[in-house]
């Protein structure tokens, strides 16, 4: 009996062992239609690159350089050309195996982002109220604040200024933190001021299930 529970233990251990992939592992079995110009092969001279110590960049399909900036044990940055970067974390899921989270971030002429979440298997998750239980884009009114000391008129003439409302969003490559902000990149620089007092960052935490806010 002894011996059956051990052997028991150890095929569990093994197996729960086998579910688990390194960034590495998640990052070259990445589905060619996730980002269409960065082939398997490229991913995996991209991981080549960096086992020995050298810039992991690459000739993409369209002719343009992309290039991994950071490896980390659950988190990837990549630089997909000069104007994408893509984010994927690997965040722990409540009640199952670990998920991924992709960020793909537009940068110009205003940084506009888009979150995403597969399996380790990288098929598409619906979790689109991840976000303190809202949709990425429905954030806007929690990342506008006004100020104690500024009357009602102008607060709405300065957030009327604030169109269109785009949201960045970044993951942390040290914690399971999503830092969200609005950007006004496409006003003036007098009106970037003046509506900048208006402007907070939202910091969202992972609990394993949905992000939150961090108080």
């Amino acid at each position: 009996m002894t011996k059956r529970l051990i052997i028991t233990i150890i095929c569990m251990v093994l197996m729960s062992g086998a579910k688990a992939k390194s960034m590495s592992e998640l990052w070259t079995c990445l589905p060619d239609s996730v980002i269409p110009y960065l082939d398997r092969a490229h991913r995996v001279q991209m991981m080549e690159y960096i086992k020995m110590g050298l810039k992991a960049d690459v000739d993409n399909s369209l002719a343009e350089k992309s290039m991994v900036d950071t490896l980390t044990a659950d988190y990837i940055h990549l630089t997909l050309n000069e104007s994408v970067v893509v984010e994927l974390k690997k965040l722990p899921q409540t009640g199952g195996d670990s998920l991924i989270c992709m960020v793909t971030t537009w940068k110009g002429p205003a940084e506009e982002s888009r979150v995403r979440f597969f399996s380790q298997s990288w098929q598409e998750l619906d979790l689109s109220h991840a976000f303190h239980e809202k949709e990425l884009a429905n954030l806007t009114e929690e990342l506008i604040q006004k100020p104690d000391t500024m009357d009602e008129k102008r607060f709405g003439e300065l957030r009327s200024m604030i169109d269109p409302m785009l949201v960045s969003a970044h993951l942390s490559p040290n914690d399971n933190q999503l830092q969200v902000q609005l950007l006004t990149d496409l006003l003036s620089a007098d009106d970037r001021k003046a509506v900048g007092v208006l402007i907070r960052p939202l910091f969202l935490s992972w609990n394993g299930t949905t992000f939150q806010k961090t108080e």
